[in-house]
């Protein structure tokens, strides 16, 4: 005989983007920086942090922009997408108290944070070195999802 376990089906997530800020913007000036780039890599992070009493999710996205050969940080750029999430006491865990949201949730959040990072660093690169570094197309389910065992923790 065979156990059985009821999956419970999740509320939709309701959840507006409530504030973005440009944490950190840097250019790395030398002679090779200033040479006519074309070809850029990135380097991209995301990080979670979440404080359920005010019922904010933020997605802090930091990338780092290299030459060619990857040798040389040729700039830096972190920023900080805020999103209200209302009914976020529906994904806490009575027991564990810790947050666990669907990935296909974690990926839209990643889209909107990469889109939104693709702007501010067209914005604040221009008229520089690395104003044609655009930031590639990304998939947000490449991103390897770190979150703890138990799910988010629900304090900041």
């Amino acid at each position: 005989m065979t156990k059985s376990s009821k999956i419970e089906k999740k509320s939709p997530i309701t959840f507006q983007l409530k504030g973005i800020e440009l944490l950190e913007a840097c250019l790395n000036h030398s002679d090779h920086a200033m040479a006519d780039l074309k070809v850029f890599h990135f380097d991209m992070k995301i990080d979670h942090k979440m404080n359920a009493a005010d019922k904010l999710f933020k997605a802090i996205i930091s990338i780092e922009i290299f030459n060619e050969q990857r040798d040389i940080r040729l700039g830096a750029i972190t920023s900080n997408c805020i999103f209200e999430i209302t009914n976020i006491t529906d994904f806490i865990d009575p027991r564990s108290k810790q947050i666990n949201f669907p990935d296909e949730f974690i990926n839209t959040i990643n889209s909107i944070t990469i889109s939104t990072a693709r702007g501010i660093m067209f914005d604040q690169f221009r008229g520089t070195f690395l104003h044609n570094a655009f930031l590639p197309i990304v998939d947000p389910k490449s991103f390897v999802l770190q979150k703890r065992a138990e799910g988010l923790d629900t304090s900041e």
